[in-house]
């Protein structure tokens, strides 16, 4: 992301590595975004930190909220000079709640821009299927004629369903585990927003031992209790929590490509709000609505 805001035209990039990562190192972060800033001639404007210290905060008019500056805390907001937005890498209905101060944003007029993931250039309509048939893959299923329930209740179930359906999958999908009735499903594909409490619980696992004991739960997105599920017998995919909030496969796992292309389109919504662009319904930039997130505050 920070070759690709400095390609793009930045002043000049600070780019975050914490120390510890399950993928690697704070050191082998910082050495390759410098290689790869190096290889495209934009390596002048980089400077890499392992925190974001008040200078830096001072400084900075456009924040990507990520794993490494996250979480987008009321002192660093308080501190962006004006004007200033915050950048997530997701659609705006994706914030997770704890992930960026959202009273301290709308005090100090600071916008939170997303990116329309299903806008063609994103491509989100044909990685989200992707991501998900891979896990399947992973997880032993066989694609072509797999029957799976998808418990879905946003707006990620339309591009699930039309892509898993292309690919030979049977899919019916829920709004919640409470809809999802007795069948010999295959797999059981859950893709809701992380919340506090675990997406599927020890309640919604007791109905799955009862609905579809034989059936792979797969961790799209959102949180499963493993204990109570193994406690009823259930088999979930991925066998280890990836992590709370965290999907259940990256995205890097498809390659280059969907990652480069998600990351050029948070800073080109980012770059549309900090400018006043036109944001809304079939852009590539969408605006945060602090009214719609007051209660959760």
């Amino acid at each position: 992301m920070a070759t690709l805001a400095l390609l793009a035209g930045a002043a000049s990039v600070t780019a975050i590595t914490r120390p510890s990562n399950r993928y690697h190192s704070a050191e082998e972060a910082a050495d390759t975004t410098l290689s790869l800033a190096s290889l495209a001639g934009v390596h002048a404007g980089l400077r890499v930190s392992e925190r974001i210290d008040h200078l830096t905060c001072r400084s900075t008019n456009l924040l990507v909220s990520s794993g490494p500056t996250g979480p987008v805390t009321r002192s660093i907001i308080e501190r962006l000079p004006r004007p200033s937005v915050i950048a997530t890498m997701h659609e705006a209905w994706m914030l997770l709640k704890g992930e960026i101060d959202i009273m301290a944003c709308q005090e100090h007029q600071v916008p939170i821009s997303a990116v329309n993931e299903s806008r063609p250039a994103i491509g989100g309509a044909d990685y989200q299927p992707a991501l998900c048939l891979k896990l399947l893959e992973a997880a032993g299923v066989a694609i072509v004629g797999a029957t799976v329930a998808l418990i879905c209740g946003n707006p990620l179930a339309r591009n699930l369903e039309e892509g898993m359906q292309a690919a030979g999958v049977k899919v019916v999908v829920f709004p919640n585990p409470s809809t999802m009735f007795t069948h010999s499903w295959d797999a059981i594909v859950l893709a809701q927003r992380p919340t506090d409490q675990p997406s599927l619980g020890i309640r919604d696992l007791g109905r799955i031992a009862e609905a579809a004991p034989n059936a792979t739960i797969i961790q799209y997105w959102g949180d499963i209790d493993r204990k109570a599920a193994h406690y009823f017998g259930l088999e979930v995919w991925p066998p280890r929590a990836p992590g709370k909030g965290q999907m259940g496969m990256p995205l890097e796992a498809l390659g280059p490509a969907p990652t480069v292309r998600l990351l050029a389109g948070a800073l080109k919504a980012a770059e549309l709000v900090l400018a006043g662009g036109v944001t809304g319904h079939g852009g590539v930039a969408q605006l945060l609505n602090f009214s719609d997130w007051s209660h959760e505050s």
